[in-house]
């Protein structure tokens, strides 16, 4: 099974760790695109962990980094453009999107 996680607000912390934790457990390749405010996450200990063991792949929208975020983004974390998410969305089987709430 390949997973894939977008998340496009910060306060979709708690879904976004759950599920990325409960994927990385079962063995399935896990992938995670941060946008919009979500880029906050890219910060998240257990997100960072994760994409530092491999368990996970960690996206990060480079102009939503820019725009909500200072600084450069943890090394865990690949910036990119919204192409990342269309290449998660071609190669996993299936797709959660976790919009938040403002």
């Amino acid at each position: 099974m390949r997973l894939g996680i977008v998340a496009s607000h910060e306060s979709a912390a708690p879904q976004v760790e759950g599920l990325a934790a409960a994927a990385a457990r079962r063995g399935w390749a896990c992938r995670c695109f941060l946008t919009d405010s979500g880029v906050r996450l890219a910060t998240s200990p257990a997100l960072v962990a994760l994409a530092a063991s491999g368990a996970i792949r960690l996206d990060v929208c480079e102009h939503s980094w820019h725009h909500f975020s200072e600084g450069p983004a943890p090394q865990a974390a690949r910036l990119g453009t919204q192409f990342s998410n269309a290449e998660l969305v071609r190669e996993c089987d299936r797709v959660i999107v976790v919009p938040g709430r403002t």
